[in-house]
């Protein structure tokens, strides 16, 4: 009933609305499950964070907002609301399809952090310019029909958008001009449909036709723009891979130059006072160069070894925590089997007490005693051993850790040793983190035992409250 008349009352309202977190809730109650999983939906609490679709429809909703809540959201619907500003939609990052028809949007805009969108609709609103949507990589389908755009410089924009299939402009000024059609078909030859049409390649072929002298020139700009990012890119990745290897700058003559941008007079200078020293000088920067790549060469090859190095280093740890897990895990299902034993031996014993006469009692307290002392002897040889092994592999990676700390410290440069305290920092935390997770896993166990061990050492829990196990005439040994 609640639900209804929430829901009424927003459809009702005549004065501009505003998201709220009861009107999430209820929206998601009206759409949600019907009739016994309904019933169950409402009983469990609705979860707006796991929410993956809602529809805020007809609600005269003047602004975006608490939308923040429905942060797994993958489809929403805010069609036919007084929206103008587009807007508070950051946090929906698994947002795929958006809705934003018959609203009052005049700016396309905030939308660029929507990178899983695939499908945004805004048809009818007041938009006049397609932009700011540069970053939806994955966009398939655009509905942008029914609203001002006047121009076609919508049509170059969205020429790199590669993935889309599916643009609806109709009811735009910019439809009305002569050529449209034939311009959008051939400037965009990944639509596959258009005006929810399907574009035959008849069509396609005759705008290509028509417009093929520009065409060609867009491709040839195309292919040399994408050469450059290659370059540029390419450029990146080895400038990238020098730094990493601590060798940056030394594939070319930039020390070198770098060392007589700062000593004209008695380098540059000098060396231009005749053939010879002119001579020399081409001399000394060749040898110089030859040696800075010499010791680029080398700075990569050891980049090759260390990365290496620390792939085999983190292999054999790895290995070294997953034998021990197994180890300790082998212990402990042993420990399991013989306490399962050690507790049934105790409580047939204790159980025995009601039917022997009172002189055999003295026999089986000793026996029972004989058992729990082998349980508890059991646990604390199992916790030493457990313990053991634990810092034992704890202490070798520490010794392997501050054998590679000292054995690159004789050999690489202060940045690079700055890297391996980083790196060799970042270990530690992880081993101490793990260390100790390990140590409380150990003490977990162990507590849990001596519990169960004290639980069933209690007379009241194996129905024997009437028996006086303190009697000294019979615990006295």
């Amino acid at each position: 009933m609640h639900k209804i008349d929430t829901i009424s009352a927003l459809r009702e309202a005549t004065e501009p609305g505003v998201i709220t977190r009861s009107m999430l809730v209820s929206l998601a109650i009206d759409q949600g499950p019907k009739k016994e999983g309904g019933r169950l939906f409402v009983q469990d609490g609705i979860e707006l964070d796991k929410l993956e679709e809602i529809r805020i429809e007809f609600l005269k909703i003047l602004n975006i907002d608490h939308l923040w809540l429905l942060k797994s959201l993958v489809k929403l619907s805010l069609s036919h609301n007084v929206i103008q500003r587009i807007e508070n939609l950051d946090e929906l990052c698994h947002l795929k399809e958006l809705n934003l028809s018959f609203n009052n949007i005049k700016i396309m805009e905030n939308l660029n952090n929507l990178h899983q969108l695939e499908i945004l609709l805004l048809y009818s609103n007041e938009i006049s310019i397609v932009q700011n949507i540069s970053d939806l990589k994955k966009l398939i389908i655009l509905n942008i029909g029914k609203n001002k755009i006047d121009d076609w410089e919508h049509v170059v924009y969205l020429h790199d958008f590669k993935s889309l299939k599916s643009l609806n402009t109709c009811d735009n000024p910019c439809t009305k001009i002569d050529g449209y059609l034939d311009y959008l078909f051939a400037f965009m030859p990944q639509l596959t449909y258009c005006q929810y049409k399907m574009i035959s390649e008849n069509e396609r072929q005759s705008a290509i036709d028509k417009h093929y002298r520009i065409i060609s020139n867009l491709k040839e700009n195309e292919a040399k723009i994408q050469t450059e990012l290659e370059l540029q890119q390419e450029f990146e990745n080895k400038t990238l891979l020098l730094f990493a290897s601590y060798v940056e700058h030394l594939d070319e003559d930039y020390l070198f130059q770098q060392i007589f941008s700062s000593d004209k007079v008695a380098g540059r200078t000098l060396s231009t006072i005749n053939e010879n020293t002119q001579n020399a000088f081409e001399e000394y920067k060749k040898s110089f160069v030859a040696i800075c790549h010499e010791l680029c060469e080398l700075g990569l090859q050891e980049n090759d070894r260390r990365t290496e190095e620390i792939r085999l280093f983190e292999t054999a740890v790895n290995e070294g925590k997953t034998n021990m897990q197994n180890e300790a895990r082998r212990i402990v299902n042993k420990v399991l089997e013989k306490r399962t034993t050690i507790f049934a031996n105790i409580k047939d014993e204790m159980e025995t007490l009601v039917k022997k006469q009172e002189q055999e009692v003295e026999s089986v307290i000793a026996k029972t005693r004989e058992l729990f002392n082998e349980f508890n002897d059991l646990l604390s040889k199992t916790q030493n051993q457990l313990m053991s092994k634990e810092i034992i592999l704890h202490e070798q990676i520490v010794d392997d850790l501050f054998f590679v700390i000292d054995n690159r410290e004789k050999h690489m440069i202060n940045r690079l040793n700055n890297w391996l305290k980083e790196y060799i920092n970042r270990l530690f935390a992880d081993e101490n983190k793990r260390n100790r997770q390990q140590i409380v896993e150990i003490s977990h166990f162990f507590e849990y035992q001596h519990q169960q061990l004290n639980l069933i050492s209690s007379p009241q829990q194996l129905g024997l409250a009437g028996i006086d196990l303190d009697d000294d005439d019979i615990l006295e040994n």
